[in-house]
């Protein structure tokens, strides 16, 4: 699969072929969707937070006597069912919503996402940006020239002119290549490509293909010992 590439000035130079293991993959949906419920799990925090009653502030005196009151038997201020006291099975700001997911799975949910983009022509590359001093207005310029929607994800490698010059457009975010993620593929529509990062992609994310292994010979002993014993009745 080929995608188009552009110059700087906006004008097409040709195209450039695609990784087959990261953009000719097997689409899988199960994958695509566990990897984003993983990176959204691990992104969440929890800042409700209730005190047990180990950690309210109380006298740990008990309140009445066991009997001869007649009211119900009581501990402490402390407990649950006490106005003020700690709380039971509340909120805690220690509770860990990650999840694991294997490496190898998460690789494929990746190039299951590059795949779906590469299918519907939403992938293009740029030979490079450069520029004396970062400017968004010429980044700008670059964008009505090519083919870009208007929700576009820049991939590059370690181009800092390119990063200042797109990191104010609310609806361009540039992307260092390393960090390509499954929730930014999804969020934008289009992805630009440097050049240099696309060739780098495939030594970041490597994608072991599955070969199939040769029938194993059987020696020469083993054959000439079924052929003595095969005239044998």
């Amino acid at each position: 699969m080929k995608a188009p590439i552009y110059s700087q000035d906006g004008s097409k130079t040709g195209e450039i072929e695609l990784p087959a293991s990261l953009f000719e993959a097997k689409i899988n949906p199960v994958l695509v969707h566990t990897a984003l419920v993983r990176q959204h799990a691990n992104k969440r925090i929890s800042p409700a937070h209730t005190l047990k009653r180990s950690e309210v502030a109380h006298s740990t005196i008990k309140i009445l006597r066991q009997k001869g009151s007649g009211n119900a038997r009581r501990g402490d201020r402390v407990s649950p069912i006490m106005r003020g006291g700690g709380v039971a099975w509340g909120p805690r700001n220690d509770r860990n919503f990650s999840r694991a997911m294997p490496k190898k799975a998460r690789r494929l949910a990746l190039a299951s996402m590059l795949t779906s983009k590469a299918r519907d022509s939403k992938i293009i590359a740029l030979e490079s940006f450069e520029l004396k001093a970062p400017k968004t207005k010429e980044f700008m310029k670059l964008l009505a020239k090519l083919p870009a929607s208007r929700s576009t994800l820049v991939v590059h490698n370690r181009n800092a002119t390119l990063i200042k010059s797109a990191q104010n457009l609310e609806f361009v975010k540039p992307l260092f290549v390393n960090l390509l993620n499954p929730h930014d593929l999804t969020k934008f529509d289009q992805i630009l490509f440097e050049k240099s990062a696309l060739l780098e992609l495939t030594n970041i994310f490597k994608i072991e293909a599955k070969v199939e292994k040769p029938a194993a010979k059987s020696s020469s002993k083993s054959k000439s010992k079924k052929e003595e014993t095969a005239g044998v009745v």
